[in-house]
């Protein structure tokens, strides 16, 4: 547990310039449309589109932020050096990243509920219970950027793998573009069998995926969109994001080198 939070305090260290530049970024973002309502005297024309757009666009902050740690100690090779378990300098990384993507959601949707408070005349709200909404927009966010930042580092770590090989290191890159395309043709042809299909989605569950805003002269229009998520399906995700995250930990156990 203590050599876990060494490792914690380390990449939170290496990184947090990183999150407090990406903060001030999102503060700055917000203030431009204030400016414009301001100065146009257009209240909410366009700060809450603003702020949909930039919690929708959480969904790559993770595999940034995690690509970006990732790319830093590639630099250094820190990891070759480090007796401690790839698991766990992975996981580290994954733990910090979330807590960054949290902490900015978490900014993204109070600057949300400070409008809607003062504005909330403005607003026609489709659904009631809308902490409970906002909180599942949230994790699913968090969720789906958690998925593709395990096919990031999956990518990641097999093209530095391929280094490892000079005759493969100049092309190394096409080795992973081939293993993309052909990942998502297998994929496509998956989702084409109807059989499967129809087992994968026999069974779902009503969720919160998506927010959208329509305008009138009578205000916003504020829809929590809800969508029936099929739960083998879930779970199979869950099981693929296992084996991407067991697959890159065993590859990078191999000391590879940028």
């Amino acid at each position: 547990m203590l050599a876990f939070q060494g490792l914690l305090k380390k990449d939170f260290h290496i990184s947090k310039n990183w999150f407090f530049l990406w903060i001030g970024f999102l503060a700055l973002f917000l203030i431009l449309p204030f400016a414009l309502e301001v100065y146009f005297h257009q209240p909410l024309s366009f700060l809450p589109i603003a702020v949909i757009m930039l919690l929708g666009f959480h969904v790559f902050f993770l595999p940034g932020m995690l690509l970006s740690m990732l790319r830093l100690e590639g630099k250094t090779q820190l990891w070759l050096y480090n007796p401690q378990n790839s698991k766990l300098l992975i996981l580290s990384k994954i733990v910090i990243s979330i807590a960054y993507q949290l902490i900015a959601q978490l900014f993204i949707t109070c600057v949300g509920l400070v409008i809607y408070l003062f504005f909330k005349d403005l607003f026609i709200l489709d659904k009631a219970d809308l902490f409970i909404e906002l909180t599942t927009l949230n994790a699913g966010l968090v969720l789906i950027s958690l998925y593709f930042s395990l096919w990031c580092l999956f990518y990641w770590t097999v093209y530095h793998s391929l280094g490892k090989y000079p005759k493969m290191k100049n092309w190394r890159w096409l080795f992973v573009f081939v293993l993309f395309i052909l990942l998502s043709l297998i994929s496509s042809f998956l989702e084409s069998i109807d059989v499967l299909q129809d087992i994968l989605t026999k069974w779902k569950i009503p969720v919160i995926m998506g927010a959208s805003f329509k305008y009138s002269h009578a205000g916003y229009t504020l829809g929590l969109n809800t969508m029936n998520l099929p739960v083998l399906t879930l779970v199979l995700y869950v099981a693929i994001s296992v084996g991407l995250f067991v697959i890159s930990c065993l590859l990078l156990d191999r000391k590879v080198e940028v």
